[in-house]
């Protein structure tokens, strides 16, 4: 049996294709991803906007393209997030893809996005759980997903969710609501700051009670933190350590750059060219609130969780 699982972002599509086995195995057949811009002509006026849906029926056509090369899905199981499930014309984005294409869109709110992502993370960071002691010794952890519309917040003891939320505030709604030209001013960035301080404000009363020492940063942005500072290395790898030295040099480099200027940095994913300033700021200050006593990167998010879910009740079923 064989099954995609599609993350419909607000900026960026990811799909992954598994095989289930008779024998009970869940084998990767291919990943993909493209930009999508759920958000192109703007998020502001709450609905998602027609060249959006051009834009996004480019990707799926691609991502379906991929999966018929790949030799095709007995399942599709797509995942509308944050653009979708706040604009007001989202079912009717929803309906519309899902005449397109045959398959049924799952828009979700934010908890079960969370919910997933979460999934998805512990796939790639069980042995923080196992023998080494890193993750089993009464520590908990904190887990951040930042998305083009939300960031997710989890805080785990690494086997069950002790908290979760998710955040209206992707660094696509924030690119658009902090309008500048490269680099990013030290004015823009001060305002940014103390927006997030008063939104943030349900995180930080979590962080006092349950005092994480682990912070996790999944996929997206914290892929490409981890391919900037690697120079692309380590991509086999599901989660890594980035030092925290690491990470505030790199942000250093990329308050001060242009556009253009990331564009040549090695391990700079274009998708995420004109996000990744605001997403390195907004690690920064998390970073600097929970000092933490280690990061990790982990590549996986919420297709993984999905399929982590869909894989579990096929075993049932065999």
């Amino acid at each position: 049996m064989r099954v995609a699982v599609l993350d419909l972002g607000t900026n960026v599509f990811n799909m992954i294709l598994s095989e289930f086995t008779p024998s009970g195995e869940c084998n990767t057949v291919k990943e993909f991803k493209c930009a999508a811009k759920l958000g192109a002509g703007g998020l502001s006026d709450g609905k998602i906007a027609p060249i959006a849906f051009e834009t996004a029926c480019a990707a799926l056509d691609r991502i379906m393209a991929v999966i018929d090369e790949a030799g095709g899905a007995d399942r599709i199981i797509p995942y509308a997030t944050s653009a979708v499930r706040d604009a007001a014309n989202g079912v009717e984005f929803a309906e519309y893809m899902n005449r397109r294409y045959g398959f049924e869109i799952r828009i979700i709110p934010g908890e079960r996005e969370a919910e997933l992502i979460f999934k998805g993370i512990m796939e790639s960071v069980g042995d923080l759980r196992g023998s080494s002691g890193r993750f089993g010794t009464g520590e908990n952890a904190l887990m951040l997903d930042i998305g083009g519309g939300s960031n997710e917040f989890i805080i785990t003891d690494g086997a069950e969710i002790l908290w979760k939320r998710s955040f209206p505030i992707g660094m696509a709604r924030m690119r658009e609501r902090f309008n500048y030209t490269d680099p990013i001013p030290q004015q823009v960035v001060e305002e940014f700051l103390r927006f997030n301080d008063g939104v943030l404000g349900e995180l930080w009363e979590m962080v006092e009670k349950f005092r994480p020492e682990i912070f996790i940063g999944s996929s997206g942005s914290f892929d490409t933190f981890k391919d900037l500072i690697f120079n692309c290395g380590y991509r086999e790898l599901p989660s890594i350590e980035l030092k925290k030295g690491d990470l505030e040099e790199l942000n250093r480099k990329l308050v001060v750059s242009t556009a253009q200027e990331r564009l040549q940095m090695p391990g700079m994913s274009q998708i995420r060219v004109d996000y990744i300033v605001l997403a390195s700021i907004f690690t920064q200050y998390i970073l600097e609130k929970v000092n933490p006593r280690v990061v990790y990167q982990s590549s996986f998010s919420l297709k993984e969780g999905g399929m982590k879910e869909e894989f579990d009740n096929y075993l049932k079923s065999i």
